[in-house]
């Protein structure tokens, strides 16, 4: 995803002034009207994307903002929402201040996804964890972090629905000890789901990178 950088105090002092009123709406209301709209309209082929973290400090990119500041999405990452209707893949922005105009998606998922759904359905991502040796004897640990990245997806086809949730801590393979690297890694960024996700990620990236997003009004 983009880098967001922005100073601190110059994002305290313009908020000031330009925010906008608060929405009353939360990003996993507005994820679920729009899901329960596409299905009004006979959509069954749905898949919601979402990377964040909770706990993290970010930094904004000022010029990004400053014509549309709406402090209620500082804290609140966007949600994406991809579907398929009459052949081809679409993709929206979900935000709590903003409505965006839907776009076509011309790369796809689908293919790996169908093709690899029993396994996806059934892969598990494994936790970091490390092996050492403790009185001639092989012990294993558990490492996890408050402040790290997220991946989520979650496939809605019809009536199943597919979740995976990818903590990134969990796809390193050395932490902030090299003595004690991650024996999951290799497990983990070979799983199906994950290049669901790497691919996910990669469409989102450029959207955002090319502006494809295009603002229809606040909310």
């Amino acid at each position: 995803m983009p880098k967001r950088i922005l100073f601190l105090f110059l994002f305290f002092v313009i908020s000031i002034a330009n925010a906008q009123t608060n929405p009353t709406a939360t990003i996993d209301s507005l994820v679920d009207n729009y899901i329960k709209e596409l299905q009004s309209k006979k959509i069954d082929t749905i898949c919601v994307y979402q990377d964040y973290c909770i706990g993290c400090v970010d930094t904004y990119n000022y010029t990004s903002f400053k014509k549309d500041l709406c402090l209620e999405d500082f804290p609140n990452y966007p949600i994406y929402i991809f579907w398929k209707e009459s052949g081809k893949t679409y993709v929206d922005k979900i935000s709590v201040c903003f409505e965006y105009s839907k776009t076509i998606s011309e790369n796809t998922f689908w293919d790996v996804y169908f093709l690899n759904e029993k396994i996806i359905k059934n892969e598990i991502v494994k936790t970091y964890e490390y092996e050492t040796f403790e009185n001639s004897k092989k012990i294993t640990y558990k490492i996890s972090v408050d402040h790290s990245g997220h991946q989520n997806f979650k496939f809605i086809i019809k009536d199943k629905i597919t979740t995976k949730e990818f903590d990134s801590f969990d796809l390193t393979k050395i932490g902030w000890d090299p003595s004690k690297p991650n024996i999951n890694y290799d497990h983990n960024i070979n799983l199906k789901s994950k290049l669901i996700v790497d691919i996910l990620e990669k469409i989102i990236s450029e959207a955002e990178k090319n502006n494809t997003f295009k603002k229809i009004k606040s909310r």
